[in-house]
């Protein structure tokens, strides 16, 4: 599921969907919230205006069949061992978070690809405005900045504080990465100064069960930062451009593209 608001993001975001659905044989629905509540010409004690909303609906219809053209037209960059994806597309004129997570539990969806729209440094992981999306969807989200390129990544860094869905986290990530053969790092950030105490409970028991995964591109190793974002985007772009994931509140898998 690619959501598009038809910016220079939202398009970056739809052709790594693209590629990402022709790697994973899988199908594509663009998807396009037709209302923008902030400037709907309303009246207090009126009904919309019908030729605002019959105008929006055919603006969206309209950017959704450009987008679905200009993604048709790149199917031939895609490797021969992948399927081309068929391209469904839909809009609604309903809220984006509660829409995305109706379509996730009612539709046989693998992940939900979504521009970065956020360039504030205190958000600079997800940004503020997505993480409605990420706590609607009960799929995995992945965040893609404008001008991404997934061909040239070669690893996703996974960043772990041990909590309870990292493990299924991780089993996602592999089955991932095997399709792209990219590398697995698991990572936990301590303070800096705090790599030599003693091993945790639950690091220990995390440690045990990576042990248990035959992946020959996993691996796991202890950072030290005390800015831990600044630290994890280093270490995900460190050898190029690279993938962070997480869990996010609520057991939420998200990736996003650095």
């Amino acid at each position: 599921m690619i959501l598009t608001d038809f910016s220079q993001n939202a398009e970056s975001a739809s052709k790594t969907g693209f590629v990402l659905a022709g790697k994973l044989h899988a199908d594509v629905l663009l998807f396009n919230t037709c209302i923008d509540y902030a400037t709907m010409n309303f009246h207090p004690g009126a009904d919309w205006v019908a030729d605002d909303f019959s105008a929006r609906k055919t603006g969206s219809k309209m950017g959704l069949d450009s987008l679905m053209e200009g993604l048709e037209s790149i199917a031939v960059e895609l490797d021969p061992e992948d399927r081309v994806p068929t391209i469904y597309t839909d809009s609604e004129d309903t809220d984006l978070e509660l829409t995305v997570g109706q379509i996730t539990r009612q539709k046989d969806i693998e992940m939900v690809v979504i521009g970065a729209r956020s360039h504030n440094k205190d958000d600079v992981l997800y940004g503020a405005d997505t993480n409605a999306i990420i706590d609607g969807a009960n799929r995995p989200v992945f965040i893609v900045p404008a001008g991404a390129d997934l061909k040239h990544i070669g690893k996703i860094l996974f960043a772990s504080d041990f909590g309870p869905g990292d493990m299924d986290a991780v089993h996602y990530l592999v089955n991932l990465c095997r399709q792209f053969h990219f590398l697995l790092e698991i990572v936990h950030v301590k303070p800096i100064g705090a790599s030599g105490q003693p091993i945790s409970t639950k690091e220990r028991g995390f440690k045990e069960q990576l042990a248990g995964i035959a992946y020959q591109g996993l691996s796991y190793r202890v950072a030290e930062g005390d800015d831990v974002p600044e630290t994890l985007i280093r270490l995900a772009t460190e050898t190029g451009p690279g993938v962070l994931a997480m869990v996010h509140r609520r057991n939420s898998l998200f990736f996003r593209l650095f």
